[in-house]
C-alpha cells in the first residue's frame, strides 16, 4: 500500500493562485511513495508553463496514464515525450480511435488526440501498455481499464461520434481511471468519468472489494447532468463514505455547487497549483 499520497495539479480549466495559466483541460502529477506517475497531459499550451512556475520536475517520469483520447487530455503528449524519459504509457486501444463532437453547423469538431500526439506514441510503442482491463501502473497505483456501463441511473458520454458525419456514436471506451489503495484508504482519480461516477466507483469497488472511498478526485463530466443524476452520483459518494471530493476540469459549476452544498466542507475547490494530500 501507498504511505505517502500527493496529487499536483498542473492543468486545468482553473488556477488557484497567480502566475498560472488554465486551458480547458487536465494533467496531474500523482507522486506515491518515490513513483511518479503524470496523469493525463492537458491541450499542450500550460502543462510545462505551469511545471515550471510551481517548480515541479516531469523529469524523471516512472509512467504517464491517459484517461482518454480527447485531446484536451492528450495534446500534450508530443511535448512531453520530447522531454521526458519515462518507462511505460498506459491508455486503452481505442484512445488511439477519431472522436468527433457534433457542431450546429458542419463540418463537425474533431476531438480526438492530435496528430502530434499520435506520432509521438508511435515511435515508443515498445513503451505502452494497452489497458482493456485493469491493469497496474506502478505498486498500489491502478488504472481501472474499461469501465462497464451497468448502472441505470446513468447515460455516459452523450453526444460524441466515431465519425466526421457524426453517425456512429462513441462510447468512448476507452475512458478509465485510476485507483490508489493508501495506507489511509482507497483514493480514486478521474479523467473525466465518461463511463459514470456511479459506474466508475462500482467497477473499483468490484476490483478491489472494498466499498469505502477515501476520497475522490478529478473530472466528472456533469455539466449537463440532471437534478436526478446528480442525486444518484453524490448518493453513491456518501454510501461509499467518501471524505473528500476534489471535482474539477469537466464537472461544471453547477454540479460542483450541488456537491458543495450536499457535502459541505468534504469538497475541495481545485486549480491549476492544488495540492492534494493523503
Amino acid at each position: 500500500m501507498i504511505q505517502r499520497l500527493r496529487v499536483t495539479v498542473l492543468v486545468d480549466n482553473f488556477v488557484a493562485a497567480p502566475g498560472l495559466l488554465a486551458e480547458h483541460g487536465l494533467a496531474m502529477l500523482i507522486e506515491a511513495d518515490d513513483w511518479r506517475i503524470l496523469f493525463d497531459a492537458g491541450q499542450g499550451g500550460v502543462l510545462r508553463p505551469n511545471a515550471n512556475a510551481l517548480g515541479v520536475s516531469l523529469c524523471p517520469l516512472d509512467a504517464v496514464v491517459l484517461s482518454h483520447g480527447h485531446y484536451d487530455h492528450t495534446g500534450g503528449l508530443a511535448g512531453l515525450l520530447r522531454e521526458v524519459s519515462l518507462s511505460t504509457i498506459f491508455l486503452h486501444p481505442a484512445a488511439m480511435q477519431q472522436k468527433y463532437a457534433r457542431s450546429d453547423n458542419p463540418p463537425h469538431r474533431s476531438i480526438g488526440m492530435p496528430e502530434s500526439s499520435r506520432e509521438a506514441l508511435d515511435a515508443v510503442q515498445e513503451r505502452i501498455v494497452w489497458t482493456r482491463s485493469a491493469t497496474k501502473a506502478v505498486p498500489g497505483v491502478w488504472c481501472t481499464g474499461e469501465i462497464p456501463r451497468l448502472s441505470v441511473s446513468e447515460n455516459p458520454a452523450p453526444g460524441f461520434f466515431l465519425d466526421a458525419d457524426c453517425r456512429e456514436p462513441d462510447p468512448v471506451a476507452d475512458d478509465q481511471a485510476l485507483f490508489i489503495e493508501t495506507t489511509n484508504g482507497l483514493v480514486v482519480i478521474a479523467g473525466c468519468a465518461h463511463a459514470g461516477v456511479v459506474n466508475t466507483l462500482d467497477h473499483v469497488s468490484a476490483l478491489t472489494g472494498h466499498k469505502d472511498v477515501l476520497a475522490l478526485a478529478g473530472g466528472l463530466h456533469l455539466g449537463r447532468a440532471t437534478h436526478e443524476e446528480l442525486e444518484n452520483c453524490a448518493s453513491a459518494m456518501a454510501s461509499r463514505n467518501c471524505r473528500m471530493l476534489a471535482p474539477c476540469h469537466c464537472t461544471g459549476m453547477g454540479a460542483h455547487s450541488y456537491l458543495r452544498t450536499r457535502f459541505l466542507s468534504m469538497v475541495r475547490d481545485v486549480g491549476v497549483g492544488t495540492e492534494l494530500v493523503w
